[in-house]
């Protein structure tokens, strides 16, 4: 009997669910004595390790999610129209065995172009204009025009260590999309980049303050020096920070520019108004009309791309498709603006297999994925 067999199916995704009777069991077990089904039967529970490592789900809405993957899985192509308003519920088994049990005319068709996921990688932009070119296989000694030591990039960490300079030099440390890098600064403070991320630093810091400059996504853990203050600039806002650990998301295709404070205190100042953060809390800044509003925030879901996990709840699919941009270097085309505004909740590593989160977004909501070379085209299911 195939694994095809609706009954089959039916039996494989019982198991996982822990719903068979005696008799169901045995006429499993009686199946798995093949050694050809046996190794079906294993490859789809290494499906679901793959994907429980990644996905999360709402134990309050296991049966619904359960009942929607059976209709699929037994022939019956029935979206619920649950999916194209609520967050996507997404249970990590079901999934795994519903990509495996899906027939190939059901899968979406991929183009052989291997995508992968974010990686260790940067570009150092010294004063003197030459690049250094660093990846998490680096190990080099950063030199300035003069010749000074000013560096050491290894373990993934471009360390400015023991520089003394008289005037502000700067360092620009540029991130590709499908990169990230770690810097630690002269001070101290410990700097995470995330893709399509820029910062202008300089190698020490000279003066009565320390200020730098980013554009795209940074997660600082700022060392604490009170006769200093240290400021991030960006195109919109200067954060001024008292020792402290936060977030600042400030990319040039986003409607809004985020602040969120883990640890600390921060100031975030608009146009010389300051509006001062507490642990837990979120400034957003409306780049259309400057308005400022904040709000309390479960910081994990702004700061977990720093440990390589992403959380997300309800967000629409236009702005995930933002992140998964950067973090995989591919273009998001929509065919209509209503398939790019359905919610999606989830958690994944930033080190998912593409083709498994795109099976996982087009199993948990309305939509359609075909991906051509490095274009992601998103349809909706009518």
């Amino acid at each position: 009997m195939h694994y095809q067999d609706p009954q089959i199916s039916k039996l494989i995704s019982g198991h996982a669910k822990g719903t068979l009777n005696g008799s169901e069991q045995k006429e499993l077990d009686n199946w798995l004595k093949d050694d050809a089904n046996r190794q079906v039967f294993e490859k789809a529970l290494k499906k679901e390790e793959i994907l429980a490592k990644s996905f999360e789900y709402d134990h309050y809405q296991t049966e619904m999610v359960w009942d929607r993957i059976d209709k699929k899985l037994f022939g019956k192509n029935i979206y619920l129209q649950w999916a194209k308003y609520a967050a996507a519920i997404i249970i990590p088994l079901i999934l795994g065995l519903g990509i495996f049990l899906l027939s190939d005319t059901d899968q979406p068709e991929y183009a052989q172009e291997t995508i992968l996921p974010v990686v260790k990688k940067a570009t150092l932009f010294l004063s003197d204009g030459s690049t250094q070119a660093l990846d998490e296989n680096t190990i080099t000694t950063i030199l300035e025009g003069d010749g000074q030591v000013v560096g050491v990039d290894s373990s993934n960490t471009l360390a400015y260590v023991g520089v003394k300079t008289k005037e502000l030099i700067y360092n620009t440390l540029k991130v590709p999309y499908g990169g990230e890098y770690n810097l630690k600064l002269s001070d101290g403070t410990k700097v995470w980049l995330n893709s399509g991320s820029e910062l202008r630093y300089p190698i020490d810091f000279v003066g009565d303050k320390r200020e730098i400059f980013l554009k795209g996504e940074g997660y600082f853990d700022v060392a604490h020096n009170s006769e200093k203050p240290f400021l991030v600039h960006t195109d919109h806002s200067v954060v001024q920070v008292y020792g402290t650990r936060f977030n600042v998301m400030s990319y040039a295709n986003d409607n809004n520019e985020q602040v969120t404070l883990v640890e600390g205190k921060v100031g975030f100042s608009i146009n010389g108004k300051q509006t001062l953060l507490e642990p837990g809390q979120q400034a957003e800044l409306n780049l259309k009309n400057d308005e400022v509003s904040v709000k309390a925030v479960d910081t994990s879901y702004y700061t977990g791309w720093v440990d390589g996990t992403m959380k997300f709840k309800n967000l629409s699919i236009r702005e995930l498709s933002k992140r998964i941009a950067r973090w995989y270097d591919v273009d998001f085309f929509f065919a209509n603006t209503t398939v790019a505004e359905f919610g999606f909740s989830g958690k994944f590593d930033r080190d998912c297999d593409f083709e498994l989160l795109m099976d996982l977004l087009e199993r948990t909501t309305n939509v359609q994925i075909e991906v051509k070379g490095r274009t992601v085209i998103v349809k909706e299911i009518k």
